[in-house]
């Protein structure tokens, strides 16, 4: 268990000498020491450093693909989106929604899906999907388009013909609000 987290260079040294992101590590450790089928994590990563971050996450898939169930709590809703396949969000103590971030959103059927556009000329982009029935609205901040569409497939199908039919270079193509930091927001707040 020592092994898996990282720690056999600190094996010997007494735990009050280590720090907070060490002592997370020896926390997990512990739980793996009876080799269990779940584990039940809190704030797993919370002091550990961007390295031993990345480790404990490869670690968690590891034990993932080894069949165990690790179950994470945490507020760092970046963290869990890295270590969890499957969500589930309470908000003030109460079951909110339960799955993947990208079908949770999608169950926020009145909240359009927000698009990042980058291309060479966004004004021209803008214009032309203005007419488009898959487009709620456009808009371009500081050269960048933005678009609300309440169907990121027909977007997506759409762009590329549109672009080259009217000889536009697109750069890149990012839905703004599938992150489940977004997914929680909706469900806070409701937008």
């Amino acid at each position: 268990a020592i092994t898996a987290v990282g720690m056999d260079e600190a094996a010997g040294r007494r735990i009050e000498g280590y720090s907070k992101g060490m002592r997370q590590r020896i926390k997990v450790a512990g739980a793996l020491v009876n080799d269990p089928e779940v584990l039940y994590l809190d704030e797993p990563l919370n002091g550990a450093d961007p390295v031993q971050r990345v480790r404990l996450i490869e670690l968690f898939h590891r034990l993932a693909d080894e069949g165990r169930t690790v179950v994470v709590s945490s507020h760092v809703l970046e963290e869990v989106e890295k270590m969890a396949n499957r969500v589930i969000a309470m908000v003030d103590g109460r079951l909110a929604a339960a799955g993947d971030s990208a079908a949770i959103r999608a169950a926020f059927t009145d909240i359009p899906y927000r698009v990042r556009i980058d291309s060479d000329t966004p004004r021209q982009l803008g214009s032309a999907l203005l007419g488009q029935d898959v487009i709620r609205s456009v808009e371009v901040l500081d050269g960048t388009l933005h678009v609300q569409t309440d169907d990121l497939g027909n977007l997506g199908r759409l762009l590329p013909s549109l672009a080259q039919s009217l000889d536009i270079r697109l750069t890149m193509v990012q839905p703004e609000d599938l992150s489940l930091e977004s997914v929680f927001r909706y469900l806070v707040h409701g937008q």
